[in-house]
């Protein structure tokens, strides 16, 4: 099992490197909700699993839950790292997160009213994918490995 500390390190230098940081990136135009949104309105992310993650601001593709870069799903000019413990701001409207080439996260989703686990496992796959979080719906991700699905 990889060591917390050195998959946090992987993950940062991978963002260092391709120049996004470790802080939020410049506002764009929000799909859903704009700036803020009610608490019942927002879409948002909590990160448990011990790992790095990336919170996506703004979902753009009219169906669909998960998409990529390429197919305009997501616009990537507001992003959030998320490290262990910690979530997308409260009142903002952050609409996916994104799965990482070469992993596996199981990842809990709730909607009023609903609440089911997912594994989205893209081991063996040299490109990311973005999971759109429902309106009204939080994501609480839950593991993230690459050796075995969590």
């Amino acid at each position: 099992m990889e060591s917390r500390a050195r998959t946090w390190a992987m993950k940062a230098g991978a963002a260092l490197a391709a120049g996004v940081g470790l802080a939020v990136l410049s506002p764009a135009p929000h799909a859903q909700a704009g700036t803020s949104c009610s608490v019942l309105g927002c879409s948002e992310t909590y990160n448990y699993s011990g790992v790095l993650a990336l919170a996506v601001r703004d979902w753009t593709c009219d169906s669909g839950t998960t998409g990529t870069a390429s197919t305009g799903c997501v616009s990537l000019a507001n992003t959030r790292w998320l490290s262990n413990g910690t979530r997308t701001p409260s009142g903002q409207d952050w609409d996916a997160f994104k799965v990482d080439a070469g992993w596996c996260y199981l990842v809990e989703l709730q909607t009023p009213g609903k609440k089911w686990h997912m594994t989205y496992d893209r081991r063996g796959y040299s490109t990311p994918v973005y999971v759109k979080v429902e309106n009204w719906g939080v994501a609480y991700l839950r593991g993230q490995s690459t050796t075995t699905c969590p």
